[in-house]
């Protein structure tokens, strides 16, 4: 069996220009082919200066804006928009920019039974959120950031979770993450499965809770708590 093949890049630039689009209600046809050309919408250079604040009251200054950062801020601003948590929740994990801009003033973080409040600038400052996207799934931040410093990193190097999205009757969103093996790391994987992770098979860590209050004009991340690794 051929492995797929991953960019170094956890998404092109191409493919971020097609998910901002997609958030903003826009047509996505001829943007893959301008995206390594797009110039930051007005929006995204407003954003950016919002950001900025933010991060450097987050004690985040010395973050370097990319183009990838200001295309995921499109992305979030169009869904917010749109009411696209799905579409947020992608720009979230995608960009410190995104996380500075829609982090609550104060944040629960920690191990179950255990966490604490963190002010915003304490939080950020831990750098330590939990997942990033990889192509059209998720991965744990760690991983991503072990692909990203091996040149011959294979997709099986990756630590893939398990999202499961839920809405309060208030417009609170819930994410609960877990990583595991999946049907496409079984060798060879079942024939039906013509892509994708499919069914979970067996969990690798304790995953957590993530949590977003609506506001005004979007979500803010209130809640980033750990479970701890399930019992053999």
């Amino acid at each position: 069996m051929i492995e797929p093949r991953f960019k170094r890049r956890q998404l092109s630039l191409a493919t971020l220009a097609l998910f901002a689009v997609a958030a903003c209600g826009g047509e996505a046809a001829g943007t893959a082919d301008a995206a390594d050309s797009v110039a930051p919408s007005a929006a995204s250079q407003t954003g950016a200066g919002t950001v900025g604040a933010a991060a450097a009251a987050s004690g985040a200054a010395e973050q370097v804006m990319t183009e990838s950062d200001r295309l995921f801020l499109d992305m979030a601003d169009g869904a917010c928009n749109a009411v696209d948590f799905p579409s947020f929740f992608k720009a979230f994990t995608g960009s410190w920019a995104v996380r500075a801009k829609y982090t609550a003033a104060t944040v629960t973080h920690g191990m179950t039974g255990q966490s604490r409040s963190l002010p915003r600038r304490d939080y950020l400052a831990l750098n330590d959120f939990p997942i990033a996207p990889m192509d059209y799934d998720y991965v744990t931040a760690a991983s991503a950031a072990a692909f990203e410093g091996k040149p011959d990193a294979s997709w099986r190097d990756l630590s893939y979770v398990q999202l499961e999205f839920n809405t309060a009757n208030d417009n609170r969103r819930r994410v609960d993450w877990l990583p595991g093996i999946f049907q496409k790391h079984q060798t060879p994987p079942p024939p039906e499965l013509e892509e994708g992770l499919g069914e979970l098979v067996r969990a690798t860590g304790g995953g957590g809770t993530l949590l977003f209050f609506p506001t005004e004009t979007c979500w803010e991340l209130v809640e980033d708590v750990r479970n701890p690794m399930p019992q053999p």
